[in-house]
């Protein structure tokens, strides 16, 4: 009587090896994905300029503020603004596109004290009366912007969009910034 080759004993071991390392190359990439650099593991950098974020106490229409106010860029708005914070590093700073809207966007990673003052400070304004539900965004002594807040923002971080916000708008708040 003749004896049939151990072929499906040979055939197994092929199987359990392509599975092995179909597994351990499964694993370096779940790995590598796991650890690819985040906001969080950057090294925090120092803003070429600080920017500031203030409660609106009041705001009027018209380019003559008093001395005490600040005022947009244009003289448009004039605000009086209550005492905020001031942010002089980050741990991020980019301009990013939102999937959902295609709406250009402004992105902080704050640091973790800069990013507990801001929840403290959003929730503060969120849910107040017009104008006092603002928070404006400061920088060398003019209010770039003072978007209304619905809720505190306690993940530390800022996402600043505005109405038609282009990239290269974003970009270039951006690039102010970076030093």
């Amino acid at each position: 009587m003749k004896e049939t080759p151990a072929r499906p004993r040979r055939r197994t071991r092929w199987i359990i090896a392509i599975l092995v390392i179909a597994a351990v190359v499964g694993a370096g990439v779940a790995i590598a994905v796991l650890n690819r650099p985040g906001a969080a593991d950057e090294p925090p950098f120092t803003l070429a300029t600080p920017l500031s974020f203030r409660p609106v106490l009041e705001a009027k229409d018209g380019p003559s503020c008093a001395s005490s106010d600040l005022s947009t860029e244009g003289g448009s708005v004039c605000y009086r603004l209550g005492e905020g914070m001031t942010v002089r590093q980050a741990r991020q700073m980019r301009a990013k596109k939102l999937p959902d809207s295609g709406q250009w966007v402004v992105v902080i990673t704050l640091l973790p004290a800069d990013g507990a003052a801001f929840g403290e400070l959003s929730g503060r304004v969120a849910g107040q009366p017009f104008p006092r539900d603002q928070l404006a965004m400061v920088v060398d002594g003019v209010v770039e912007s003072a978007p209304t807040v619905t809720e505190a923002i306690t993940d530390g971080v800022v996402q600043i969009s505005g109405v038609g916000f282009t990239q290269q708008e974003t970009t270039d708040f951006v690039r102010r910034f970076k030093p």
